[in-house]
């Protein structure tokens, strides 16, 4: 039974994660790096020597042998300079060849599968996954990525992050939080005083 909690979309999403956490059959990153890899380089028409010398040329010294080793199984690892290199080499972003385009389940880890929706979410920043502290996973987007206004109106991902913080607050104090106080909450990724009876460390918002 899903918890009761301010967003029932939110409710939706977490009960499908549970579901999602014994899912059999789970694409993981290197078996779909393989699989988006062979898929790219038919597209594109290159043999496997083609796209080795073409990761050759980007500073990934890769042959053919190494290609059909990746496409068929046999190379169970894929660094990350070698995922970005082939990004570059497919022009496409890493994402989409890290993470299946068609949803289905992702193992994350060894022990936690997850939609390929919420990965991709978790992946750009937008959206912590099950068991995050979120107030790390806030603090750490850069300042002139947050939500900007539009015309004067919060975004759409902001307006879900300033209703989702609000919401928090009060279920955690019993009272409302007043709009100055949820700006700067937003922006320094910090929860206000009342809420950690003073445990964390508070530093003055940084200037907007």
């Amino acid at each position: 039974m899903c918890p009761i909690i301010p967003s029932v979309a939110l409710c939706v999403n977490e009960c499908f994660d549970v579901l999602m956490d014994h899912t059999e059959g789970a694409t993981d990153p290197v078996s779909n790096i393989s699989a988006r890899v062979r898929e790219l380089r038919t597209r594109k028409g290159w043999t496997g020597a083609e796209l080795g010398k073409r990761m050759t040329a980007r500073g990934i010294r890769w042959d053919r042998s190494i290609v059909a080793n990746l496409e068929n199984g046999r190379r169970a690892t894929v660094s990350v300079s070698e995922l970005l290199a082939l990004a570059r080499v497919f022009d496409v972003a890493p994402l989409h060849l890290l993470v299946p385009v068609q949803e289905r389940a992702f193992r994350v880890t060894e022990d936690e599968v997850y939609s390929t929706e919420r990965v991709r979410a978790w992946i750009r920043g937008q959206t912590p996954l099950p068991g995050t502290d979120e107030r790390m996973f806030r603090s750490e987007v850069p300042l002139d990525e947050l939500p900007k206004p539009a015309q004067g109106r919060l975004t759409v991902e902001g307006r879900g992050i300033r209703d989702s913080m609000r919401a928090e607050y009060r279920a955690a104090t019993g009272k409302e939080i007043d709009d100055d106080a949820l700006l700067d909450w937003m922006f320094r990724g910090e929860r206000p005083k009342e809420m950690d009876d003073g445990k964390q460390e508070h530093r003055e918002a940084p200037e907007r």
